[in-house]
């Protein structure tokens, strides 16, 4: 056939319909798994919005010198190496992706490739619902901010259809109104200021509560008039159960431990905070009815492992002792001096059975237990059985997945060490 004769051939009717039934393969190809006949109620991206328990890169792309997690053991369960996460393998924010058949939620901070049609994560080691600036200057309403810079940027570039070959990565139309809004925050603020600012219990009820619930009310109130309809808040765990308070505050005179051995007084400013967020939350359903605002229960969850924790497949003698550590302090493994990483810590053989990881943060088996429950509307507040409405798919949630058997040489997946 001659170059002319090939060139007229492209105006055959038989080759438009060629063209056409590729062109369908093709988008059929690249669609997300769960735009064909969608439940409404079913997010299509994830915003997070946290501290260290579900930053996904936040902190290391920020401050590269400042925390553990670029050394080994971290992220070796899933990853098999450092991936920029406090725990020994993937967070919540990371199954709740798997559970969609999404790729894995980029932390909306990092440098080369990067991937916002299914949402981001502003989540950052250290950082607190109040405005203290301690740790880390990223705390709630800076990363609320920065949302909605991004919204603001991605709506703006997207209308530059010529300039910016980028655009594809950028987040889908409906991830905004559609996607689902998890809020992980509040820890620090109580732990900052016992352990490290020398608060008292009083300032802690009086100054730092109220603060970070100004804040948590004022962040949701940016966040609706984003189109911001579907919300998921985690409570506080019980931080007087954590390695690091067992071991710091345990041993001072006069510090009152209940019968589980964990810190009395934590525990109960946790419960406090969480009494807060249970009345601000009220006022925002109030304020935006119409809107769905979910309270994950994370310290009755965190108190049902550590009450039963075989019943998950956690060691009881191993519930409040770091996986990760190094001696010399206390007899669970934690010293401040020796983190998990440096040289002088250890890890143990078996990571799944303990619920802590690093002494400060959990294992990803943990992790795990609180993302089914999460998704299933356990231990929650105004639930969303997501995985029933979803019908959602657990299967590489499975202790033995890796991310190369999960995400097999997929190219809509970064990852960079």
């Amino acid at each position: 056939m001659s170059a002319s004769s090939g060139a007229r051939c492209l105006d055959c009717p038989s080759w438009h319909k060629l063209a056409a039934a590729l062109f369908m393969i093709a988008a059929l190809n690249a669609a997300p798994a769960l735009t064909a006949s969608r439940n409404p109620a079913c997010p299509t991206a994830f915003w997070n919005f946290g501290d260290s328990l579900t930053d996904t890169g936040g902190s290391l792309n920020v401050f590269p010198w400042f925390t553990d997690p670029e050394r080994s053991p971290y992220g070796e369960s899933f990853f098999g190496r450092p991936a920029k996460r406090y725990c020994n393998g993937r967070v919540v924010p990371d199954f709740f992706s798997l559970a969609f058949k999404f790729p894995l939620l980029q932390p909306y901070i990092q440098a080369g490739a990067f991937d916002y049609n299914y949402g981001a994560n502003f989540a950052s080691g250290g950082t607190t619902a109040s405005n203290d600036t301690f740790v880390n200057p990223i705390f709630l309403k800076f990363q609320v901010t920065e949302y909605v810079r991004l919204k603001q940027s991605a709506i703006s570039e997207k209308g530059q259809l010529t300039c910016l070959p980028f655009k594809q990565f950028l987040p889908l139309d409906d991830s905004y109104a559609e996607g689902l809004y998890s809020v992980e925050i509040g820890g620090n603020d109580i732990i900052n200021a016992i352990l490290f600012e020398n608060k008292s219990a009083v300032q802690v009820l009086t100054q730092v509560i109220p603060a970070a619930m100004i804040n948590i009310l004022d962040s949701i109130k940016i966040l609706t008039s984003n189109g911001a309809k579907k919300f998921i808040i985690f409570n506080l765990p019980n931080a007087g159960c954590s390695t690091i308070v067992i071991t710091v505050l345990g041993p001072i005179p006069g510090v009152q431990k209940d019968a589980m051995g964990c810190v009395v007084l934590i525990n109960q400013l946790d419960q406090a905070y969480n009494k807060a967020l249970n009345d601000t939350i009220t006022t925002a359903r109030l304020l935006y009815p119409g809107r769905t605002f979910s309270i994950f229960n994370y310290y009755a969850a965190n108190l049902e492992i550590l009450t039963n924790p075989s019943l998950y497949g956690f060691n009881p003698a191993l519930t409040k002792r770091a996986c990760c550590g190094a001696p010399g302090v206390g007899t669970l493994n934690y010293n401040p001096l020796i983190t998990c990483g440096k040289a002088g810590s250890n890890k143990c053989a078996n990571p799944d059975e303990y619920v802590n990881w690093d002494g400060v943060h959990f294992t990803e088996a943990f992790y795990r237990q609180i993302a089914l429950w999460a998704l299933a509307g356990k231990f929650t507040d105004n639930p969303v059985n997501y995985t029933s409405l979803c019908n959602l798919d657990f299967q590489n949630f499975a202790k033995s997945a890796t991310y190369n058997s999960v995400y097999p040489q997929s190219c809509r997946v970064t990852f960079t060490s």
